[in-house]
């Protein structure tokens, strides 16, 4: 029991150092990503840290059991290269002792993924859904931002405002331009613009004073020149959105419900996550021996290699059930036999074979 506390203290202290640099660099990527979205206008401010918030728990995901992978194997290879699992080995305990000891805090972690894989990731999908949904709805005065040009919601125009107060209700030197539905250029300029809504149908516009409108079609010599005082221009007319979820935003209950090939993909990957916990926790055990000469960065970068291409194979085999090229009920569980494969035989080389034979002739 010492033995045991000792292991799962020293793992536990290393999951937390390792989950927390993991967290850092991850969270350095999304946040140049989403305030990329902010300059551009296609996120809110106000939902800044409610994305990072739902970026961070999906990380979750993939962070969780790299963390505990390289938490045993780091805390492994520095017991070996102290030489205090010599002396662990010389007390009577054995490697299968400690694989039971390591396997056994893998099973509660992997409970915690499990959570986070079938419950609070999907949750995380839809709610991130949600948002890009309801910013594609939002009006194009919202992503305004004076002094660049911004696209339309709809991809057919341009707007551009100089000046812009942050009630989004007044403008200055505005330039629009769009494309009708009879392919006929329109560019407009005005020295103020307005932000009106329509209170009886929800449609917002933009009423522009001051100005000129040019309407046309290029190529042709026959374009319309119209000065104007007060001009009228649409900016959004409210729709009823469709909401679609998303696969990965599915809940879990409603996707084994399904039949669908895609379903049964995204189920098995759901499940991958928590069942890799476990393998790559008992694969940490064996590859962490180590000695004095190799140093303990050796084993670390080769069990990095091995994690990258079972990640990969992950990716692989979930698009090979979608194509059909794998039966849904086999899914991923080839990734998973292949990794149990490398389990026994690199724990079978730890304890030797030698010694798996002798004990067979004594027998």
């Amino acid at each position: 029991m010492i033995i045991a506390r000792y292991l799962i203290k020293e793992i536990a202290q290393t999951l937390f150092a390792v989950w927390l640099v993991l967290m850092i660099i991850g969270l350095s990527g999304q946040l140049v990503s989403v305030f990329s979205d902010v300059a551009e206008g296609t996120l809110s401010v106000n939902t800044v840290m409610l994305v990072l918030g739902l970026k961070s728990l999906k990380m979750l995901l993939v962070i969780l059991p790299l963390s505990l992978y390289l938490s045993v194997l780091m805390t492994l290879s520095r017991l070996y290269q102290n030489n205090e699992m010599a002396a662990i080995s010389a007390c009577g305990i054995s490697q299968t002792h400690i694989m039971r000891i390591v396997l056994s805090f893998a099973f509660l972690f992997s409970i915690i993924v499990g959570i986070f894989s079938l419950q609070i990731t999907p949750w995380a999908n839809g709610l991130d859904q949600q948002i890009s949904l309801d910013a594609k709805q939002s009006s194009d005065l919202e992503g305004l931002v004076a002094g660049r040009f911004r696209e339309t919601s709809s991809g057919v125009g341009v707007n551009y405002v100089e000046n812009i107060n942050e009630e989004r209700t007044k403008m200055s030197n505005v330039f629009i331009q769009q494309r009708s539905k009879k392919n006929a250029d329109i560019v407009i300029r005005a020295k103020r613009g307005i932000r009106a809504d329509n209170e009886e149908n929800g449609d917002q516009f933009m009423i522009l004073e001051d100005g000129v409108r040019y309407e046309g079609v290029q190529g042709k010599l026959d374009y319309t020149v119209i000065e104007f005082e007060r001009h009228g221009v649409r900016i959004r007319e409210k729709t009823e959105a469709i909401k679609v979820l998303r696969h990965k935003a599915i809940p879990t209950l409603q996707l084994i419900k399904s039949e669908s090939v895609v379903s049964k993909a995204e189920i098995h990957t759901r499940i991958a996550p928590i069942v890799l916990c476990l393998l790559f926790a008992a694969l940490a055990v064996p590859l962490s021996q180590t000695s004095a000469r190799q140093g303990r960065y050796f084993r670390l970068g080769f069990g990095l290699l091995i994690y990258i291409i079972f990640a990969n194979l992950i990716s692989v085999g979930k698009t090979w059930i979608i194509s059909g090229k794998v039966p849904a009920i086999v899914g991923l569980w080839w990734v998973h036999a292949l990794m149990l494969m490398l389990v026994i035989f690199l724990a079978l080389q730890q304890i030797g074979f030698r010694y798996l034979f002798s004990k067979e002739n004594k027998a």
